[in-house]
């Protein structure tokens, strides 16, 4: 994990490592924010009591402040560097030699996740870059489709028929099979 850092990045490592007693692993910077990556189980020290460490820095530097914790296990990285946002997977795949991370999200965060002009998945893809294997980020959105059990004794379920239907339908067959048997049985009977 080589990280090259400017003198201003350096500076801004040096004041929020002071402010907050958290290691900072790096600090990434552009026109709205800075990121700074911090030590595994160093989060809570630098976010500060109530969001203090975070507030003074966005007053001292003017710009909005992420802080992001590492961690070895790359699912949990990913994850992390996504937060507040739940992702619903994160899976990784080599594709001609590179490991692509992917994340499957709810399409609600799409928004938030990409952003403007797809400056956050670029950022994302930039603090990945920095400290794993990883050369890209791929976002799936929505859920995954779980698989739909037949309910039709070995007959297809129509596609345009949800799960609620499906059960009404069977249980009303089960209904008429189970009169069907009770009227041959009092016909049989007499």
């Amino acid at each position: 994990m080589k990280v090259r850092l400017t003198t201003d990045e350096i500076m801004k490592i040096g004041y929020f490592e002071k402010l907050s007693g958290a290691t900072v692993l790096d600090c990434i910077c552009d026109d709205e924010r800075i990121v700074f990556v911090v030590k595994e189980g160093d989060m809570g020290a630098a976010i500060g009591k109530g969001g203090e460490n975070v507030k003074t820095a966005m007053e001292k530097f003017g710009k909005k402040i992420d802080v992001i914790e590492y961690s070895s296990n790359l699912k949990k990285f990913i994850r992390n560097i996504f937060a507040p946002i739940e992702l619903e997977d994160v899976w990784f795949k080599k594709v001609k030699g590179d490991l692509i991370a992917y994340i499957r999200i709810n399409p609600k965060f799409r928004r938030t996740v990409i952003g403007n002009r797809g400056k956050n998945i670029e950022r994302a893809v930039e603090i990945a870059k920095r400290h794993t294997d990883i050369k890209n980020i791929r976002v799936i959105v929505g859920s995954r489709r779980k698989p739909f059990k037949k309910r039709f004794s070995g007959k297809k379920v129509p596609k345009d028929v949800d799960k609620e239907s499906a059960k009404v339908v069977e249980a009303t067959k089960t209904e008429k099979t189970n009169e069907q048997q009770t009227e041959t049985n009092t016909g049989e009977n007499q």
